[in-house]
């Protein structure tokens, strides 16, 4: 833990709560001292870990450590790494489990991209034993990496094993349909047949689609004042450092030339960059409060796609400045998103690429329903197919197993291949936030609960702005049965929020509901929050409680034909009239049995029979 933590070191708190969450304070302090005595011991005497004033420290002088090599890039050093991250050891305590798994998916990426490096290196030196062992090493950490089976073809045609590419290939390809039952990428089969049909080696598989490039302006200030400068200046930079961490997005900034809005030698900058969007501001001040306007335009047609204004009082610059990257960051990712989708869908299906297909998959995903989920795995599995690395498109696969399990249990291959992809994408890309909360979602399918609950308080801890992740969060607690926690972090999103879809009135709804406030149930689950039969579940038992009769019993009769519909699609006979049929399935997605008949007790109150 102290090697791989930043400076070597650890608050002796911090170490404590990790490797004895489950024991009294005290007592973890006093294990906590045993255990550095013992490793004093062991070490002869010398003081490996020293403390000072609380924190702990690794003494580098007095020892070599194997993952060094990933920093220096030593070939000979790398040539000898294998296995994963402290294999073999387990402590059966959630921080640490859940530590050990995050850093174990970051050194096994750093580590493949690492060898990646050595061996394409290799390869274009003429060193074809050496790019083949780096090849081997990859997929020995990960037998589905397509760009070590790309370099592995590319050494063996280097060296003239045209048979060897043809075995390594095919050897690859039942890999993949035997464990995950989907084909390889078309550009490693293409790049195959390259390999067996020409003499020059050196072709390179198709790089992963871009994302789309936001250029951030500098704010305009209509002011002299040198703090409102600074202020200006600062809440470019913040907005550039949040949106930074999507995964989805690559920002970048120009400097401010004339001031000017986002038309004319601002628009030329950022097509000569290939940036795909501008976001540009001016902020004008009238003694203590300010107004923001703010607009990102397309950079290829210069049309705005998103335009607001704000007005705040200046209080505290500072305090200021926070709230309104918050405001921005949590707005523009998602604008982005979905003036992305809309052009995908009018194109033909054939024409999209990987990121294309990810983000309508996702947006079918976000109906949260067993119907719409079903036909998001179709576009998902087609991006995964073209593009192997983007992490956010194995995420969202996973996610589709996720809520075809809210209405119907999954069977042991569907949840093995839940598990997988959300690992997949972890593995792929552990800093991206969404990513590390769908792992506890994908947990929660397997039924790890502790595993689970650790997981998303791990990720909640990384959301900051990433509000939508937040509120998955919030809801993931919920089924948790942790309703005090789950309010905290929803209602914490409800005052941010700017362009959530209508998921988040459809997770603040059921938490109203156990909370006991029917009224705000009955108006957040209307229209578009509905959204399934969940929802549906929840109405339903609202009305009856509010003495809602009538409404009630239509409610309840929507419910009924929605969970048919449900069962239909999953191939089940649709035999839904009583609660114990409808909500069968359901069982699976809270961890109390109270919180199932909460539900189950509001469809009886609406008059649906046990």
């Amino acid at each position: 833990m102290l090697a791989t933590a930043p400076n070597n070191s650890l608050r002796r708190e911090q170490a404590a709560a990790m490797l004895w969450s489950r024991s009294p304070e005290q007592q973890a302090r006093t294990n906590l001292r045993q255990a550095l005595s013992a490793i004093r011991t062991a070490a002869g005497g010398d003081a490996l870990i020293v403390s000072d004033a609380g924190i702990l420290s690794l003494d580098r002088s007095l020892i070599a450590l194997d993952i060094d090599a990933l920093a220096t890039g030593s070939g000979d050093a790398l040539a000898n790494q294998s296995g994963t991250f402290l294999d073999g050891i387990s402590i059966n305590e959630p921080p640490f489990e859940e530590w050990l798994m995050t850093e174990r998916a970051s050194q096994s990426r750093a580590l493949r991209d690492a060898l990646f490096d050595l061996g394409t290196a290799a390869l274009k030196r003429g060193d074809t034993q050496k790019a083949l062992q780096a090849s081997d090493q990859i997929l020995a950490l990960d037998p589905y990496e397509e760009t070590a089976m790309a370099l592995c073809l590319k050494a063996h045609a280097a060296k003239g094993e045209r048979s060897r590419v043809q075995i390594r290939f095919e050897e690859f390809e039942r890999l993949f349909q035997t464990d995950l039952g989907i084909a390889m990428s078309p550009d490693l089969v293409a790049l195959k047949l390259k390999l067996l049909t020409v003499t020059d080696p050196k072709s390179t598989i198709a790089k992963p689609v871009s994302v789309p490039t936001v250029v951030v302006m500098l704010f305009k200030t209509l002011s002299d004042a040198q703090e409102h400068r600074y202020f200006a200046e600062g809440l470019a930079e913040d907005v550039i450092t949040q949106l930074s961490k999507f995964s989805t997005l690559a920002v970048v900034s120009l400097p401010s030339k004339t001031g000017s809005n986002a038309t004319g030698d601002h628009l030329n900058d950022a097509a000569d960059i290939g940036s795909d969007y501008v976001l540009t501001g001016s902020i004008r001040w009238l003694a203590d409060r300010l107004r923001l306007s703010v607009e990102l335009v397309e950079v290829a047609t210069g049309a705005v796609k998103w335009a607001d204004r704000l007005d705040r009082q200046t209080l505290d610059l500072f305090d200021l400045q926070d709230e309104l990257s918050r405001y921005l960051v949590g707005a523009i990712p998602y604008r982005i998103e979905d003036e992305i989708a809309d052009k995908a869908a009018r194109k033909p299906t054939n024409e999209l690429q990987a990121y294309e297909l990810m983000i309508l998959g996702k947006r079918m995903r976000d109906t949260i329903s067993l119907e719409g989920n079903l036909d998001a795995r179709v576009l998902l599995e087609r991006a995964v197919e073209k593009d192997q690395s983007l992490a956010r498109a194995h995420m969202y696969l996973s996610d589709t197993y996720v809520i075809q399990n809210w209405f119907d249990v999954l069977d042991d291959r569907d949840r093995q291949k839940t598990l997988y992809h959300a690992r997949r994408a972890v593995a792929l890309d552990p800093r991206d936030v969404h990513i590390q909360d769908h792992l506890g979602f994908a947990l929660h399918v397997m039924g790890y609960w502790d595993a689970a609950e650790a997981q998303i308080k791990h990720a909640l801890s990384l959301a900051q702005n990433e509000i939508e992740s937040m509120s998955w969060c919030g809801y993931a607690l919920l089924m948790q049965g942790k309703h005090d926690e789950a309010a905290e972090v929803i209602e914490a999103v409800a005052t941010r929020r700017t362009n959530l879809p209508p998921t988040f009135e459809w997770i603040l709804g059921q938490l109203r509901s156990f909370q006991g406030r029917d009224d705000d149930v009955v108006r957040l689950l209307n229209g578009a929050s509905l959204l399934n039969s969940i929802g549906l579940a929840f109405r339903a038992g609202a009305q009856a409680r509010l003495g809602m009769t009538q409404d009630a019993a239509f409610t309840l009769e929507e419910f009924i034909e929605a969970r048919r519909q449900d069962q239909h699609r999953a191939g089940l006979p649709g035999d839904v009239e009583t609660v114990e049929k409808a909500l069968a399935g359901q069982r699976v997605m809270w961890r109390r049995s109270e919180d199932w008949e909460h539900v189950a007790q509001g469809l009886r109150l609406a008059g649906m029979p046990d």
